[in-house]
């Protein structure tokens, strides 16, 4: 497998092949941040070096910009070579954020290909700025969208490359040798078999996590959604990093999450596997296209068509992170095991759509998850009093009204139509200067970057809280408290 700082490095014209070694040894010893501005600072040595530079061979270079990780690059270059063997993959590895810095940099020299991996469509915002030009591929086999989500972009200027599904991660060890039902869905996590064997991304603190909370929404509906969601919160164990340790330990037979375990750890620390719940849906696509300045079009088109090809969407599921093709014809060839969204769409498995949200709704979803886990510990010791009293068949109409308000959420399904409340959760931006491709200069032109948009920080998920939105957050939490001193006197009253 190569690793990032090769990646970047050896397509920096050098012949001095000692920067490859001493950048790779480095990379074990610097932390997490360090290791992305070292990234950065390669990718933008590897572009800066290819006006002027000379190959050891005579194949043309196809720049390729992307965020996938190593094994993906690795079987996909492999293959693209051997189909195109007259072209040769240069990789530049950015994440998003850096690669729409370094594109609004008129100074700098353009990759040929865009290739992201999920979550944001960022090329969509990019395509928008006359960055990208049409793919010209022929899409006899690839399908516009799945539900309600584009795979086609608006005049042909990218098309999705592989589709991302929730799931649940489940230690299958473990719920045999705890005889608890198998989770195929998640009515199953909110009982009370599975009180403290739950793992979940909180929402309020791990960027994307309020994903699961419009899955569940959406596919139960509003009122029975939230009331799964705050039974299976009652469960659960919070976490912020390490649900997949958790699930592989035994620690927690289950865990929430999107379905990109690792084939590597399914390979070498089994028995750890994936399971789509039948209320389930794709949480969002990566995205390819052709960057609009690229030097080698024709070899950037040919990549995007390898990428896009039954060969290469075959190669996707069988990654180190696997990911899940956009072309359905594939899915056939890869077994009964594989799972097939096209299938589940089509089955009305999935009513889960997902939708572009720079609005702040994904914010507002958070917000009311954290009013209701703002105070775990009563809430996991008011569902087991529940679970325990309807266990012994000592319900009654006391302990089904503590219940009704444990599930109850105090806004509607449609609060996001109140101006108000969209308002103040709307992140608030600074204005940005953005330079399209056909105002830039030449790349030896000197230019310094244009002033970049900055969202107000947030929460540690990089979760935008406008200063409006703070009184609302708080009369919600007050609500939530309400209900859950009431559902505490009504047990008292029912001895429960």
């Amino acid at each position: 497998m190569i690793d990032r700082a090769a990646a970047a490095l050896r397509y920096r014209r050098a012949s001095d092949s000692s920067l490859q070694k001493p950048a790779r040894r480095s990379m074990s010893r610097i932390g997490a941040s360090s290791r992305r501005g070292f990234l950065q600072g390669c990718a933008a040595g590897a572009l800066s070096a290819l006006p002027g530079a000379a190959f050891a061979d005579e194949r043309r270079p196809v720049v390729v910009m992307t965020n996938h990780n190593d094994d993906t690059l690795s079987l996909i270059e492999r293959g693209f070579e051997k189909a195109y063997p007259q072209y040769r993959v240069q990789i530049v590895w950015l994440m998003p954020p850096d690669a729409m810095r370094h594109l609004r940099d008129a100074s700098a020299p353009s990759p040929d290909v865009w290739w992201q991996a999920a979550p944001h469509n960022h090329l969509a915002d990019m395509a928008k700025d006359g960055f990208m030009q049409p793919l010209g591929l022929s899409k006899e086999g690839l399908p516009a969208a799945i539900g309600a989500l584009p795979l086609e972009g608006e005049g042909d200027l990218f098309h999705a490359s592989q589709l991302t599904a929730f799931g649940f991660l489940v230690n299958s060890k473990a719920i045999r040798a705890q005889n608890l039902p198998w989770p195929e869905d998640w009515a199953v996590l909110a009982g009370p078999a599975y009180a403290g064997k739950v793992a979940m991304s909180d929402p309020w603190t791990v960027r994307f996590g309020s994903q699961l909370l419009s899955v569940a929404t959406q596919s139960f509906g509003w009122e029975k959604g939230w009331a799964l969601l705050s039974a299976i919160a009652g469960n659960a164990v919070l976490m912020q990093k390490g649900l997949r340790d958790e699930v592989i330990s035994g620690r927690q037979p289950v865990a929430l999450h999107v379905d990109t375990v690792p084939n590597a750890e399914q390979r070498f620390r089994q028995p750890m596997e994936r399971v789509y719940p039948e209320h389930g849906g794709i949480v969002n696509a990566g995205y390819i296209g052709l960057l609009k300045k690229a030097a080698n079009v024709e070899g950037a088109r040919a990549f995007a068509s390898y990428v896009l090809s039954a060969e290469g969407q075959s190669l996707l599921p069988k990654t180190d992170l696997p990911r899940l093709p956009v072309r359905p014809e594939v899915y056939a060839a890869l077994g009964a095991a594989q799972f097939d969204p096209f299938a589940a769409q089509a089955a009305g498995q999935f009513a889960f759509q997902p939708a572009d949200d720079g609005g702040g709704r994904a914010t507002a979803m958070a917000a009311l998850f954290n009013g209701l886990v703002q105070d775990k510990e009563l809430l996991s010791g008011l569902w087991r009093r529940v679970h325990a009293a309807e266990t012994a068949g000592r319900g009654g109409s006391h302990v089904a009204e503590a219940r009704r308000a444990l599930e109850e959420i105090p806004v509607a399904a449609d609060f996001w139509k109140d101006e108000a409340i969209a308002a103040a959760f709307r992140p608030r931006r600074r204005p940005e200067s953005a330079v399209s491709p056909e105002a830039s200069p030449a790349p030896q032109a000197s230019a310094g970057p244009p002033e970049q948009a900055q969202v107000i920080p947030g929460q540690p998920n990089g979760l935008t809280i406008p200063e409006p939105a703070k009184p609302i957050i708080e009369k919600w939490r007050a609500a939530f408290r309400e209900n859950q001193a009431r559902a505490s006197r009504l047990l008292d009253e029912a001895k429960a």
